[in-house]
C-alpha cells in the first residue's frame, strides 16, 4: 500500500473514531437523565473497543453480537410483555458499540501497517546506506563496490589488493560482562583506532552491525596487509587503556586476511570470504 493512501486512510479512521466519540459525548449530555445507564453502556463500549483491538475484529463482531442480542431481548421484553415504549437511551447504544469498535479496529490496523512501514525503511535504510550512523564508516554496500574497483584497478596495473577483516574476540562473553554505555564506547574505540592506524589510501568498513565485524582495503601484499594487522593491534591495545570505567576484561581482536593473489578470488565476494574464514584460524 502507498504511503499517501496509508496516510489518508488512517486519518479517515482517525476522524471517523473522533466523530463517532463527539456524537456519543454529546448524546451523553442530552440524555444526563439517565446518566447511570449511559455510564454503564458506556463502560461496556469501551470493554467491546479493546476486546476488538486485542482479539481482533473477528472476535469483535461477535462479541457486539452477542451484546446487541442482549439488548433487543430486554427491548422486546419490555415492550411486548411489560408494554414499555423502547427508550431513546438503549436505542442508540444497540448501533453505536458496533460502530465505534470497527472505526476504532481500521485506525489500529492502519497505524500498525504505517510501524511497520517504517520499520521496513529503517532497516533499508541501514542495509543500503553508504556510511554507518554511529561509527561513520562505509558498509557492506560500499565494501563490494569499492572492492570491485579496487580489485579492477589491481588487476589492469598489476597491483595486489588484500583485505582485513575484523572481529571482537569472546563477543558473547564481552556482552554479557560490558554495559551497553561500555560496549558502544569499545566499537567506537575500534572504529577509531582502524581509521588512525591506516594509511590515507587504506579504506575502512563496518560491515556488520549484529556481530561487529570491520574490514579494510588496502593496496598491498598479503605480507604489507599482515604488518597493517599487526600495527592495527598495537593502537588497540594503547586505545583500550583510554577507555574509562572499561572492566578487567580480556578484550582483543580476531584478524583475518586475504589477497588478490590468491587464485580462488574472482571478485568482491571471495575477497571478503576468504578473509573472514581467515579470521577462524587466529587463535
Amino acid at each position: 500500500m502507498k504511503a499517501q493512501q496509508l496516510g489518508l486512510k488512517t486519518d479517515l479512521y482517525l476522524q471517523g473514531f473522533l466523530f463517532l466519540f463527539a456524537i456519543t459525548a454529546i448524546f451523553m449530555g442530552i440524555t444526563s437523565g439517565q446518566m447511570l445507564l449511559n455510564t454503564i453502556y458506556l463502560g461496556v463500549t469501551l470493554l467491546l473497543v479493546v476486546f476488538t483491538y486485542f482479539l481482533g475484529l473477528t472476535f469483535g463482531l461477535i462479541t457486539n453480537m452477542v451484546f446487541i442480542f442482549a439488548q433487543g431481548t430486554i427491548m422486546v421484553y419490555q415492550n411486548v410483555l411489560q408494554d414499555q415504549a423502547v427508550s431513546l437511551v438503549m436505542v442508540f447504544w444497540l448501533v453505536m458499540p458496533l460502530l465505534l469498535s470497527v472505526t476504532y479496529h481500521g485506525l489500529a490496523q492502519r497505524a500498525l501497517q504505517m510501524q511497520q512501514e517504517i520499520s521496513h525503511l529503517t532497516v533499508s535504510l541501514d542495509h543500503y546506506s553508504a556510511f554507518d550512523k554511529d561509527t561513520k564508516l562505509r558498509t557492506t554496500v560500499a565494501y563490494y563496490e569499492d572492492a570491485a574497483v579496487f580489485l579492477e584497478t589491481g588487476r589492469r596495473f598489476s597491483i595486489p589488493v588484500s583485505t582485513i577483516a575484523l572481529r571482537l574476540r569472546y563477543l558473547s562473553e564481552l556482552r554479557q560482562l560490558l554495559t551497553k554505555e561500555q560496549f558502544a564506547d569499545l566499537l567506537r574505540t575500534i572504529s577509531a583506532t582502524l581509521r588512525s592506524a591506516t594509511r590515507t589510501n587504506d579504506v575502512v568498513y563496518y560491515i556488520d552491525r549484529q556481530t561487529p565485524t570491520w574490514a579494510v582495503l588496502l593496496y598491498t601484499s598479503k605480507a604489507g596487509a599482515r604488518i597493517a594487522a599487526d600495527r592495527i593491534r598495537t593502537s588497540f591495545a594503547k586505545q583500550l587503556a583510554n577507555i574509562p570505567d572499561m572492566p578487567d576484561v580480556d578484550v582483543s581482536l580476531i584478524i583475518g586476511i586475504a589477497s588478490s593473489v590468491d587464485d580462488e578470488i574472482k571478485d568482491a565476494g571471495d575477497l571478503m570470504h576468504a578473509a573472514m574464514k581467515e579470521t577462524e584460524y587466529d587463535v
